[in-house]
């Protein structure tokens, strides 16, 4: 038979455990990437037991064919929305990042891509929540589900700092690091796209545990709510892969280890509120909860296509990038031209120079604007990288051929372009 909604491979060890408790059933395998479950089973059990089974832990029965459209119009959708919050610049409000010790890492902005992508995590790794919290209700379900969320934070913020590490001693550089940004963005959208959908050859090409290594971990689980915790951070998971390329990216040790912190911090208050009322929410919200993690999801890979592109120096269509400054021309003086610029809240000013004549560029910076996010500019065509400081800060590059080239924030988001004409 067909069966709707699953997700990843706990989602088939779910829909088989539950089969395989009606009395009768000799085998049962699930395949989220067909949406098919194989059952071979004898008297006392019938297929409709086995399809109330099914239905009982979430899941639902469905026609052999799966109509995608839906899908696809939902993508249309978001992209058209995604442009429409670009060009109003409300995108700007992911600007103001604190910096820790002195890291390039805006971590705030990385607690709010876990706080959003949270919903995700509720939806998608629910059968080891639930564990934690219902399985044995006597034994101080608030003490297990901290313990747990404790535990994933913990392994989190180890999986990172290893990861950094790697990232260091593999000296990765600009453009590495944006080429990595993209194969994150682009796990971020297709986790999105198989949430909504039955894409089965996007599901194959993600990292899947075997399922045996599940079913233990779900037995485990009933004992050490803590140690689950550890383990969760080694989970098959579009965001979390996400995050782990982007700790790579860090090309530190430390930087790694807090970008997964905050990124964990983020998805713990919904995962603990989720564990206190587990019992509603899973019956009554679990289709409406898969659907908005799906497109936040999505949203999120988008927007991280979108910055590593620039990082890259790929420009995008105009009509994903917004820009309210000024365009400066410069001034040549001599066998130079300089042109002198402003930091603003919103980003930097387009800039306007000649081919073939070497470019000073002044960028001017006040101490209450600089933050976390813009304290650093990357221009990928001349594979410049500069850290920004308070005062007058000096960038010298020859352009040598027409056009138009995007230059960015480190983090991709702020974006403007040079033009040379």
């Amino acid at each position: 038979m067909n069966v709707g909604s699953m997700k990843c491979e706990a989602c088939e060890t779910r829909v088989e455990k539950a089969v395989k408790n009606v009395e009768g059933v000799k085998f049962a395998n699930a395949d989220c990437t067909k949406n098919s479950l194989i059952v071979e089973y004898e008297k006392p059990a019938s297929e409709d037991l086995i399809k109330k089974a099914v239905i009982s832990v979430g899941y639902e029965i469905i026609d052999k064919q799966v109509n995608n459209r839906d899908t696809i119009y939902i993508l249309v959708i978001i992209l058209g929305l995604y442009i429409i919050v670009t060009q109003t610049g409300l995108t700007t409000v992911f600007q103001k990042f604190p910096v820790i010790n002195d890291e390039r890492v805006g971590y705030a902005f990385l607690f709010i891509i876990g706080l959003l992508t949270s919903v995700h995590c509720v939806a998608m790794c629910s059968g080891i929540n639930l564990a934690q919290s219902v399985s044995q209700p006597n034994k101080r379900p608030v003490i297990k589900a901290l313990s747990y969320n404790f535990g994933r934070l913990m392994g989190y913020t180890i999986i990172g700092g290893v990861l950094g590490l790697i990232g260091e001693e593999i000296a990765i550089t600009l453009k590495i690091r944006g080429i990595i940004g993209i194969i994150a963005g682009m796990f971020m959208v297709m986790t999105g796209i198989n949430m909504l959908g039955n894409f089965g050859f996007l599901k194959k090409i993600t990292f899947r545990l075997p399922k045996k290594v599940l079913i233990t971990i779900s037995k485990f689980s009933r004992y050490n709510s803590f140690a689950v915790g550890i383990v969760n951070a080694f989970m098959p998971c579009g965001p979390l892969q996400s995050m782990q390329l982007y700790a790579i990216a860090c090309g530190s040790m430390i930087s790694g280890a807090l970008s997964m912190f905050f990124f964990c911090l983020g998805t713990i208050p919904l995962m603990f509120m989720f564990s206190l009322v587990a019992g509603v929410l899973e019956k009554k919200a679990k289709a409406i909860m898969l659907k908005v993690s799906a497109v936040l999801v999505m949203v999120f890979g988008i927007y991280m296509l979108q910055n590593n592109f620039a990082l890259t120096g790929i420009s995008l269509p105009s009509f994903f990038q917004s820009s309210n400054n000024d365009v400066i021309t410069a001034m040549v003086n001599g066998d130079k031209q300089y042109v002198t610029s402003s930091l603003h809240s919103n980003g930097f000013d387009d800039i306007k120079v000649q081919a073939g004549i070497p470019v000073v560029w002044t960028l001017t910076v006040d101490s209450n604007i600089l933050n976390g996010c813009n304290n650093e500019i990357v221009i990928a065509e001349y594979d410049i990288e500069i850290k920004l400081y308070e005062g007058e800060n000096t960038i010298e590059f020859i352009p040598k051929k027409e056009g138009t080239f995007t230059y960015t924030c480190w983090m991709g988001m702020l974006k403007n372009t040079i033009t040379v004409v």
